[in-house]
């Protein structure tokens, strides 16, 4: 067998070597381009609609106070109590609520104490009247003593409310004289039969 000289492999020796060498020193390969990120497809979230209540579809009441509760249905009441021919209910009350809707108000006051009666009614739809009913039974005590409808009574502050509805009326009667809810049976009574 012939045998190789000593340079012929050492030659080899460096080839190798030097193309193992240049392997490691060569670029890489670049890396893919890639178009830049886009704003994500998901769509925004919207918020939830917020639901809304109908404005109040009232009705004109037209009855004066003089025929709401008249001088002998309050004389019969208490004949110390006199309709005051002008007033201004407070802002958040149920005469002015009323007042505002196309109702009528009215006040009586006694002419010793000074104490009054307030008496409001308004005319509403379905859906005004249950929303009436409902704040109403959240914040009152459900009674039979009235010949309507629905009727509540409660007491706040020495003060008797008695919230009573009839066919398309809310009715509202105040006094620190209805301390339960018969006290203010005679002047819901007279209300209730002098509306049309």
């Amino acid at each position: 067998m012939p045998r190789r000289s000593p340079v012929t492999v050492l030659s080899a020796s460096a080839l190798l070597t030097a193309a193992l060498l240049l392997t490691g020193c060569t670029t890489p390969e670049p890396a893919p381009v890639t178009d830049p990120p886009t704003p994500s497809d998901t769509p925004t979230p919207t918020p939830e609609p917020t639901e809304t209540t109908a404005p109040p579809q009232s009705s004109p009441v037209e009855v004066p106070c003089d025929t709401l509760v008249s001088a002998q249905a309050m004389y019969d009441f208490n004949p110390n109590f006199s309709l005051l021919d002008s007033w201004t209910p407070d802002a958040s009350s149920a005469a002015a609520h009323a007042l505002a809707d196309e109702g009528t108000a009215c006040r009586w006051q006694n002419d010793t104490s000074g104490e009054t009666i307030d008496v409001s009614v308004a005319s509403y739809d379905a859906a005004t009247l249950e929303q009436l009913a409902n704040e109403a039974y959240s914040s009152s005590t459900m009674v039979p003593t009235y010949d309507a409808d629905e009727a509540y009574f409660a007491v706040t502050a020495g003060v008797g409310e008695a919230i009573v509805f009839d066919r398309d009326y809310w009715v509202v009667v105040r006094s620190s004289y209805f301390l339960e809810p018969g006290d203010a049976e005679p002047i819901v009574s007279a209300v209730l039969t002098a509306l049309p």
